[in-house]
């Protein structure tokens, strides 16, 4: 949270500019609810904002749904602390309510924003991915070609700096730099894309366990 606050005092977002986020607000850090609830009062305040769904957040509401019997047992896990609760059913309804609310992509003019990946090996990707694809695992290689002349912009995989900063001239662009990682060499930052520009902005990790995974551009952002 303390490191969400902080790339976001960086930003220093206005109205005219477009947050997207790319997932994974919770159970990546000691505060999964001050994470959703910033989110959710800069959409109050009138910011636009479009939040997409990570992996951890799926299974964060399979646990509250009974969904999958196995996640229910097995990911009610650190998030909860933050929500100070005993039973995921005990959540409240205003977070199960963004949780349902998050989409899987965001198709923009020149973008396709997702967490994981898309069918990269299917006629159509955008189309023809199923959930499974955008939250955990691509099949195939991005080509732009297959997405309308789009390039695809993902958190979810972890990638060193370096990989990150080539990437931004490519059909895929990384942005999860594993700021829950901490001060391994080359991670341990969350990263923010200012897509106009195509400039980095690295806020290396200030909580104490490990960290979310928010990608931020302005512009037209993810």
């Amino acid at each position: 949270m303390k490191t969400f606050q902080a790339l976001l005092r960086t930003l220093n977002l206005r109205r005219s500019d477009h947050l997207i986020t790319l997932g994974d607000y919770v159970d990546r850090g000691p505060d999964s609810k001050g994470v959703i609830d910033t989110l959710m009062e800069l959409r109050e305040a009138g910011f636009t904002i479009t939040s997409l769904r990570g992996n951890h957040d799926e299974m964060m509401l399979c646990s509250v749904t009974d969904t999958s019997d196995y996640v229910a047992r097995a990911w009610f896990g650190d998030w909860s602390k933050s929500f100070n609760i005993n039973d995921p059913k005990a959540l409240p309804e205003k977070y199960v309510n963004f949780l349902e609310s998050l989409p899987l992509m965001a198709v923009e003019n020149d973008y396709v924003f997702v967490h994981a990946g898309l069918a990269f090996d299917t006629p159509d990707p955008i189309a023809d991915s199923q959930p499974d694809h955008m939250l955990w695992h691509e099949t195939g290689v991005p080509d732009k070609r297959r997405l309308g002349g789009r390039v695809v912009v993902t958190g979810h995989l972890i990638r060193q700096i370096e990989v990150i900063r080539q990437s931004l001239n490519t059909d895929r662009i990384y942005l999860d730099n594993g700021a829950f990682t901490g001060d391994l060499p080359e991670k341990g930052n969350l990263v923010a894309l200012n897509l106009d520009s195509k400039v980095l902005i690295l806020q290396p990790w200030l909580d104490r366990t490990t960290g979310n995974s928010f990608k931020y551009i302005r512009g037209v952002y993810a």
